[in-house]
Formats: C-alpha cells, structure tokens, sequence
C-alpha cells in the first residue's frame, strides 16, 4: 500500500488518491480524537467548570462547527478540494499549537473555548471535503466501498487517539497533549500539500459561492427529505457517550469498565468489517440498505430497554454496530448520487450538517427522556428507537417516491 501511495499511476482497485485521503483522514481524527475527550476533562477537573456548562459548550460547537460545513463545502466547489484541505490543516495546526500555550499559561476558559472551536470547525471542515474527493474519484460501481474504505480510516483515527491521548496523559500535561496532536496533524498536512492530487476540473467557475446556492439545494426536494430523516436516525443513534453512559452504570448497574468494553465493542466491528459490508451492500438498492441499516439501530436500541444482563446489552450494541457499518457508507454514496457535479461539496457539507445536528440532538433527546421516564427503561429507549423506526419508514416512503437514480 506505501508503494501505491507514492506511485503517480492509478493501477489499483481504487484510483490511489481515494488510498491517500483514507490515510489523511485516519491521521487528522487520530490527531484530534487526541485531544477531544480530554478537553471537557480538562475543563472540569482543572478549571472547575460544571457539567452543565460543559454541555453547553459542547452543543454551541456542534451547532457552530454544522453551519460551517455548509461554507465549507461551496469554498471547496470554488477553489478546489487540496487548496482547502491544506489550509485548513495549516490553521488547525495552529490552534493547536495555540491551545497549548493558552492552558499553560491557564488563560480564561472563554478564550479557550473560542480557539477549541475554531480547531473544531476546521477539522470538520475537512471531512466533508475528503469525502468529495472521493465522489471525484471513485468508479460509479465501486462508490459505496469507496466510501467504506474512508470511514473505516477515519474509525481507526478515533480509535486510536483517545487511546493514545490518555496514555500520554498519565505522563505529561494537558497542554504537551496539544502539542503532541500538533505534530500529529503535521504528517496528514505534508502528505496533502506534497502528494495528493486536485480532484475538482474547471476550478475557475465562479457562480458556486452565494446564498443562491444554498436555496438550489434546498428547493431540491429529493434531497432535503433525505436528510431530514437522516436526521431522524441520527438522533436515536446518537446515545453511545451521553445517555448510554449513564444507563449503563446507574440504571443497569454495569461497572464503567463494561461500559467503556461496549463502546470498545463497536469500535472494533466498525473498524474490521465497515469495508467488508460496504462490499456487501454495493451492489443492493440503496434506499434498501438505508431502510435496513434503520430497523438494526431501532433493535439495537429497544434492546436496551431489557437489559439486566452484560450478555444482552453487548448483543444490543451488536445490533446497533451493525446498523452503523451498514447505513454510513451507502448515505454518503446516496449523497454523491443526488448532487450536481459542480456542487458536490456543497451538497456533502450539507448532509454534514445533517449529522452534526442530529449527533448534538440525539443527548439531549436521551436526557430529556431519562428525565421524564427515570423509572421506565422502555419509554426511554423506546422513544429513542421510535426515531430510527421513522427512519426506516420514510426511507422507504422516499426511496420509491423520490429516489429514482439508477442503481
């Protein structure tokens, strides 16, 4: 694979571009995946901040770093997939190194906040990006493993960089961890400015950048109900760190080591077989598998509401891995399908913001509802499931009314 990577020949399954961008994207999120968890841990135990507070934080970067996808993926329509990606990873180098010296000089946590969130945004900025350069690239029929091939990098990275963020923590300080992910972010950044190709023809085209856009891709109807219930599943499946955590060791009296061994669990099936099941659904109809990847996180999550068992609640996290390796990779190729050629930034920073609100509403959905139904288990993850059980149902409401690409 090192060969291929240097090789200026496309000779192998995939164009070796799609290779490059699968390792850039495993090394930025294992860069920043470095820091990430660490940073609400920081805030807490260094600066005294509540729980409270920090949830707020977190929820103001999701809808901050959503609504800069959007921007993003018109400026990589306009100027190109590299010129972005390079200077995005130059000014989150940056911030990092930034970061670093603001905790060490224990600056106001308001100013901390601010650079997290720019280090945030740019980072998010360059996952929609990598993802587009794989719609340039990738063969019609070889789209949906392409797009397996990217998320399984990217998993690697965030399973690997807390792992590595807290081994480091047990030896240096918060601020030598940023400086570590600085250098982290280093290596992807060299390999894009060096190695990676553009992808984007006819950069020069100037009517990609306007709120005239944005209203193209929202009087696209065909779209806009996709990732409206996207959004649907996102919200239930989006319970793994806050509303799972808490259940799990409160309310199932599991120890944190068998709740850190679920999320464990499904960073494992999602890194060793997201490939493979994109292989093996390439070739079904998409609206199909998005419909099937649906009812597998609804299983998973009704599962939960019947846990008194380790046994079972791994089976539930079974359930809901596969569902996750099963839904990711096809809605990005759906993605792919539906957009214009010279918008296809654009349109994949607009399913990113898809994800990224339904990631930040999913807790607050789930803590509502252990709130209200502290006591009832089955009202919590029931209602939860009944979001990815809509899901499937307007999957498959769209999918003969509207989806009418080829597949």
């Amino acid at each position: 694979m090192i060969k291929l990577l240097f090789n200026k020949n496309n000779t192998g399954y995939f164009h070796r571009d799609i290779w490059l961008v699968t390792v850039i994207g495993m090394l930025n999120w294992m860069g920043f995946s470095m820091c990430l968890p660490f940073f609400s841990l920081y805030l807490y135990q260094e600066r005294g901040i509540p729980m409270t507070v920090i949830g707020l934080i977190i929820l103001l970067i999701g809808v901050v770093s959503a609504l800069s996808q959007v921007y993003g993926g018109m400026l990589t329509d306009k100027f190109g997939r590299k010129p972005l990606l390079v200077r995005s990873m130059i000014l989150s180098c940056i911030t990092f190194v930034v970061l670093a010296f603001l905790i060490n000089a224990a600056a106001p946590v308001w100013l901390l906040v601010i650079i997290f969130i720019a280090s945030y945004v740019l980072m998010t900025l360059i996952r929609p990006t990598l993802s587009t350069v794989v719609t340039d690239l990738a063969e019609r029929d070889k789209l949906t493993k392409a797009y397996g091939l990217l998320k399984a990098g990217i998993n690697v990275g965030w399973a690997l960089g807390p792992a590595i963020g807290g081994y480091f923590l047990t030896i240096v300080t918060y601020e030598w961890l940023f400086g570590l992910a600085t250098l982290t972010a280093l290596i992807p950044l060299l390999i894009t400015a060096f190695l990676l190709h553009e992808s984007l023809e006819n950069i020069d085209e100037k009517d990609i950048i306007g709120i005239k856009n944005i209203g193209k891709v929202v009087k696209n109807s065909n779209f806009m109900m996709y990732i409206i219930i996207t959004f649907l599943l996102l919200i239930g499946f989006g319970q793994m760190v806050s509303t799972l955590s808490v259940y799990s060791v409160d309310f199932a009296g599991f120890t944190t080591a068998q709740y850190g061994s679920l999320l464990t669990l499904n960073g494992i099936i999602v890194v060793l077989l997201q490939y493979p099941m994109a292989s093996i659904t390439s070739n079904r109809p998409k609206y199909k598998v998005l419909i099937t990847g649906s009812l597998l996180v609804f299983a998973g999550l009704i599962t939960f509401s019947w846990v008194g068992s380790y046994t079972l609640a791994v089976l539930a996290m079974v359930m809901l891995s596969f569902g996750e390796i099963t839904f990711s990779p096809v809605a990005l190729s759906v993605v792919s399908d539906i957009a214009p050629k010279r918008q296809r930034g654009l349109y994949m920073g607009t399913f990113s913001l898809s994800e990224t609100l339904g990631h930040a509403t999913g807790p607050f959905v789930g803590g509502v509802l252990m709130d209200v139904f502290a006591k009832d288990p089955i009202f919590i993850w029931g209602g939860l499931g009944a979001f990815a059980l809509a899901a499937a149902i307007g999957f498959l409401w769209w999918g003969k009314r509207f989806y009418k690409t080829p597949i």
